[in-house]
């Protein structure tokens, strides 16, 4: 296999796990389903958790079928990577990394919607559409367990800080577990 062709299968693995993994964080944070962004994504990607939810039962808000679909998905690409010859074969490393990399990417996934969110309370404050919708509701479910404890004061929310600061104590967890496990940071769609 030519690195070109790895390369773009590579790619193309890795959007559908940043696919899979959205329809994770949808689930989770039980959001809008009659959402057009929600449905469109949702359509795209379930069908292959669709046919592990009924073994793969989710438990409360984690459905564990679409976690275990990205990590299948992020060992294929690793696959890849070994039939390339980028990297070794040994399978108990690759489910592992596969892990950390979804694990990462979801992390990642969750600053940006939390940085989006923030942004569009600024900018775009009343506006309705269903992309803005789905960022701010998906922003203020992470906001809300540390509004809680410090709730708005005079119109400032500081509920956000709290939560990049989790957000950056979580990463900084998960990145040193990966490091130390081997993982390759340039094939991880996670970095």
């Amino acid at each position: 296999m030519s690195e070109a062709t790895f390369f773009l299968f590579k790619a193309l693995m890795d959007v559908f796990t940043i696919g899979v993994v959205f329809n994770f964080l949808f689930r989770l944070l039980k959001v809008d389903y009659y959402n057009p962004f929600v449905q469109g994504i949702i359509r795209a990607v379930d069908l292959p958790s669709q046919f592990l939810r009924p073994i793969v039962k989710p438990i409360k808000n984690i459905d564990l079928s679409s976690f275990l679909i990205a990590v299948f998905i992020q060992a294929g690409a690793f696959y890849l990577a070994a039939i390339a010859g980028s990297i070794e074969y040994d399978p108990i490393k690759i489910s592992i990394w596969s892990a950390y990399s979804v694990i990462l990417l979801m992390l990642k996934m969750i600053w940006w919607i939390l940085l989006g969110g923030i942004i569009l309370s600024f900018i775009a404050g009343n506006n309705y559409h269903p992309a803005i919708i789905l960022i701010r509701q998906m922003s203020d479910k992470f906001f809300n367990p540390f509004r809680v404890f410090l709730p708005p004061m005079g119109g400032l929310d500081f509920s956000p800080i709290f939560a990049f600061i989790a957000l950056n104590f979580l990463q900084a967890v998960f990145v040193q577990f990966a490091i130390e496990s081997g993982l390759p940071v340039w094939l991880s769609v996670g970095f």
